[in-house]
Formats: C-alpha cells, structure tokens, sequence
C-alpha cells in the first residue's frame, strides 16, 4: 500500500481547527517524556496524544497508555479513507499515525515531534501551535544519560546524527520555548508555564538564552565527535 504522499480528509482538518497542540522537540536522551508524564500528573489541560502502531507491544508498554495497538488492515483502512492526522511508516515496515479522535479539544494536546517533522505539523490547520523544546543542562549530563540507555553503537550514531537537526532546530527557530531539564520539578513548572502559553516569569526568560547558549555548546560537542 502507497502510504505517502497523505492528505487528511476534510472533517479531519476541521477537528484540528478546534485544537490547542504543543510539539515538543528535543534531542535523545534529554527527559522529554519524563517532563510530559510530570506536567500531564500535574495539570489536567494537558493530555498526550497517542500513537497508532501496528508493531506489537514491548514489554511493559500497556494499550491506551503508550500505544494505541491496531492491525495492519484496520490502519490501512482508515489511510485509505483519509482518517488520520499523520501517518509514518518505520523503516522496519511497521505503521504509526495519529488519529483525530485522539487530539483533545478542550485543553492542549501534546506530542513528542522530530524536528525534521515540523513543516506537517506547522502546515495543518491547528487552532494554535506551540513548540518548546527540551535540553539537558550540559554536554555531561546528557553524555551520562545517553549511557544509561545502551545503545549500540550504530544507535547511538543515529540518534546523535538526529540529535544535531533537533539541536539546529531550535536555534533557527527563535519562536521555540525551552526547557532545561536540569531538576525535573522546575523542568516540569516551565513546561507547564510554556505549554500552556503563560507569561514566563524572569527566571525561565532568562533560560530562553541560556539554553539557546546550550545548545550551541552541545552542537560544537557533537561535531568535534
């Protein structure tokens, strides 16, 4: 089945015309789905939006709550028919999407979003759109974060090759929010502050500038690698 070039049908869009959506971008590693869980337990406006997928589960990973698991007919019917939001085949052959039904209209939607992804995201018709982005307080930190992971090595170039267009992002992108995750409480607070649209107090305006001298600094890292 020819999965791309997808265009959402057109109550599809519509749907998206009633939602506040938060992308959250950032480099592996770096706590972004910790930050989620945190904030989501904290504030009930935000809500995750879930990944159809026609892998299997892994261990641990529960329907409803990391995934949501389908058969590769019931995703391919709904493809065909345009019922989804986005759709992105892996490079094992294994479908994810996201469905409309699962962008909540009546608080912010989140989703962890890979840089390179952002053009479709900016491109569908949101009701609003915020992107914040989460960095490790320093090239240590997140050196000690990457190992805990084990990656082989062929993962770890990977990932650390997507971690310099997510790293990259952020700079050519000066609209973008960001999180130092240097102590989850506080990480968590500007998230919440962020994702929600608040007014940031000075603390967390300041950091706009020092994560931004962060990330150059783990950019300058990554190509002395």
């Amino acid at each position: 089945m020819t999965i791309q070039p997808y265009t959402p049908a057109p109550h599809v869009l519509d749907r998206l015309r009633q939602v506040d959506f938060v992308a959250v971008i950032g480099p592996t590693s770096v706590g972004k789905t910790t930050i989620i869980n945190a904030a989501m337990a904290r504030e009930p406006l935000l809500s995750l939006v879930l990944n159809n997928t026609t892998r299997p589960p892994r261990p641990g990973e529960r329907e409803g709550v990391d995934y949501l698991f389908r058969t590769r007919e019931a995703m391919e019917a709904r493809i065909a028919k345009g019922e989804y939001v986005q759709v992105a085949p892996s490079v094992l052959g294994e479908l994810y999407a996201t469905a409309p039904e699962g962008y909540r209209t009546d608080g912010v939607a989140l989703m962890a979003v890979l840089a390179e992804a952002m053009p479709h995201f900016r491109a569908l018709p949101f009701k609003s759109l915020r992107s914040v982005f989460v960095t490790p307080p320093d090239w240590e930190t997140w050196e000690k974060r990457l190992t805990t992971h084990g990656f082989t090595p062929q993962q770890r170039a990977k990932r650390l090759d997507e971690a310099k267009r997510s790293l990259q992002f952020v700079l050519d992108n000066p609209e973008v929010g960001i999180v130092i995750n240097q102590d989850l409480p506080t990480a968590t607070e500007d998230f919440i502050t962020l994702a929600l649209g608040r007014d940031m107090p000075p603390r967390l305006q300041a950091d706009q500038a020092r994560g931004r001298d962060i990330v150059r600094n783990l950019l300058k890292k990554l190509g002395e690698g």
